[in-house]
């Protein structure tokens, strides 16, 4: 085959997919006009798999400043089975991911694009006290999810995406009157995420958990049926916890030790955060070997 064949096979082959991509958008965006994008219950909520495997909504403590990372320095991420995501953006946390779960499965609700809600409701809805702090707490969190961006290359699309994990959105200060989000386009790739391979979280077990690595780890297992053994330092890395020091100045000696402490408190996180899904019952039992190696066994 020469070039110039080689080069119209292609073409072909690209225009093909196009119109592969345009029909199932369209396909989508009936589904969604129709509430049938994707299949849960009142009781769970539903999340792309690739999100609750990677660190985007990271496992930090929310109290620990957020980092911004830039279009020059983005943040990179593993999705832990296959594919990175790229961010851009004010650092994103458990808080946030609750959020915007939220904001999706009353826009499925909704069968629309839109969530519309009265953000008294939306807050009992996920577990925060009625008080001003959390009325704010809930804005700043809407407004990470419009600014972030992201990019995520994932195995089963073999090709990176750009996508939003929100839209738009219009805020009242009257806590009487409506809050306005878009959490879909239905010329965005987010849809897809949705399409097939998407994990439903037990939404109460999720709200009765600590924000932080139990919630992490519980969205990380749902996406499981049958989980396999993970080292603790895959897991942490996964979940956007720090362990290398990055000091410059520092020996290499003084380095590996400060880590080798910073792995100690992970395990301790880690059995800590397992206790905690073992307690709602979410894993029937968990197994931390010596050499770091983390086992679960699912409930049901």
């Amino acid at each position: 085959m020469d070039d110039r064949t080689a080069k119209k096979a292609q073409e072909m082959a690209n225009q093909a997919l196009a119109r592969s991509r345009s029909r199932a958008l369209n396909v989508l965006g009936e589904k969604l006009e129709e509430g049938q994008l994707v299949f849960w219950p009142e009781t769970e909520r539903g999340v792309p798999n690739e999100l609750v495997r990677c660190a985007v909504f990271s496992a930090k403590n929310r109290r620990e400043a957020r980092r911004i990372f830039r279009a020059n320095e983005p943040m990179r991420v593993p999705v832990l089975g296959g594919g990175e995501v790229i961010y851009i953006g004010e650092e994103l946390r458990q808080d946030d991911e609750t959020v915007w779960m939220q904001l999706v499965h009353l826009a499925k609700e909704n069968r629309s694009e839109y969530a519309v809600f009265n953000p008294h409701s939306f807050i009992k809805s996920v577990g925060w006290p009625n008080n001003g702090a959390s009325y704010a707490r809930l804005l700043s969190c809407i407004r990470r999810l419009a600014t972030a961006g992201i990019e995520l290359y994932s195995a089963r699309f073999e090709r990176g995406m750009s996508t939003k994990l929100i839209v738009r959105y219009e805020y009242s200060n009257d806590a009487g009157q409506p809050w306005k989000v878009q959490v879909f386009d239905r010329e965005d790739h987010l849809l897809f995420l949705f399409d097939k391979l998407y994990s439903r979280l037990e939404w109460e077990t999720r709200l009765a958990l600590p924000d932080g690595l139990a919630t992490w780890l519980h969205g990380f297992f749902a996406s499981h049926r049958d989980p396999y053994p993970h080292k603790i330092e895959t897991l942490a890395v996964g979940a956007g916890l720090t362990i290398e020091v990055d000091d410059p100045t520092m020996d290499a000696k003084l380095k590996l030790k400060k880590r080798q402490a910073r792995m100690r408190e992970i395990k301790r996180l880690m059995k800590t955060a397992l206790e905690a899904l073992k307690g709602q019952g979410f894993i029937v039992s968990y197994e931390i070997s010596p050499q770091g190696l983390v086992s679960v066994v699912r409930a049901g």
